[in-house]
């Protein structure tokens, strides 16, 4: 007797325990906060004398924040990486990016990043008038964006947030959209460092800046001698144009192809007739 209610005083709490956990679980996935989020749930199953199942709500893979992450990350990439026409059309708010993903259970994300239409006109120009370029470039496996809106899907490390190596690889969307928009801006860098240019003209702020990089870069002979260096780029080149010409002539292979030769030469003679020398 004693064994026979032990057994069945035991069914009873079994299944007093799988209703009171039942209903904790009802009110939970139907609370209003929860009901807006997209949980995946995964079952699990604890055996005692029976099986008492139940469910808990598992973290997403890539939830908002860490999509932001990614965003601002993979933003901040291009920004390093990409010559500088492409910085300006950030800063003047003609590039968005956008971090997605299918599912929040996903670890794949999803990047879409929109170019102004009117630079891949200009780039798509710049490259048909060189067909020699552009064969070249084909045959090397690179191309430029033919439309403004770019997409690639990528696998995350959710650990780390970092892009997994074999995604940045030129074969696969994320490597191939990089690359696209790296050459794209690199083209116009070199077109707009001395072509005509629709930049704002120069601020005081942009002369405080550029006064400031000639003080610390270079030896400085004569008290206004930054000012006179300024004075004599700013007449010839816009303030983009100058940051444009900076960045060729500390490329190698663009200055090898005489990219920013001329910027260079007029940079040399203001250095002399300013009195200014450079340290190096």
């Amino acid at each position: 007797m004693n064994g026979r209610l032990g057994a069945r005083f035991y069914l009873i709490f079994a299944a007093k325990l799988f209703t009171v956990m039942q209903s904790r679980m009802h009110r939970s996935l139907t609370a209003p906060e929860n009901m807006q989020k997209n949980t995946v749930y995964l079952a699990h199953c604890v055996t005692t004398i029976g099986l008492l199942c139940y469910h808990l709500p598992v973290s997403a893979c890539l939830d908002a924040q860490a999509l932001n992450v990614l965003a601002d990350k993979e933003m901040q990439y291009m920004l390093q990486r990409i010559p500088p026409a492409f910085a300006d059309a950030v800063a003047d708010k003609l590039i968005q990016g956008q971090m997605t993903t299918q599912t929040p259970a996903s670890c794949q994300a999803h990047w879409r990043l929109s170019v102004p239409a009117a630079d891949v006109a200009e780039a798509q120009a710049l490259l048909q008038a060189e067909p020699a370029k552009q064969i070249m470039l084909a045959a090397q496996g690179y191309q430029i964006p033919e439309q403004p809106i770019l997409d690639a899907d990528f696998v995350v490390d959710v650990a780390s947030l970092q892009v997994k190596h074999q995604e940045t690889l030129q074969t696969a969307p994320l490597g191939k959209l990089r690359a696209s928009v790296e050459l794209m801006y690199a083209m116009l860098t070199q077109a707009r460092a001395n072509g005509q240019s629709d930049a704002q003209p120069w601020t005081g702020a942009d002369k405080q800046v550029l006064t400031a990089d000639c003080q610390q870069s270079l030896n400085v002979k004569a008290p206004a001698a930054c000012q006179c260096y300024v004075d004599g780029l700013a007449e010839k080149y816009t303030a983009r144009q100058v940051r444009y010409n900076r960045y060729l002539s500390s490329n190698p292979y663009a200055f090898a192809t005489g990219n920013g030769a001329e910027f260079k030469q007029l940079d040399k003679k203001l250095q002399a007739d300013c009195g200014l020398t450079s340290p190096h």
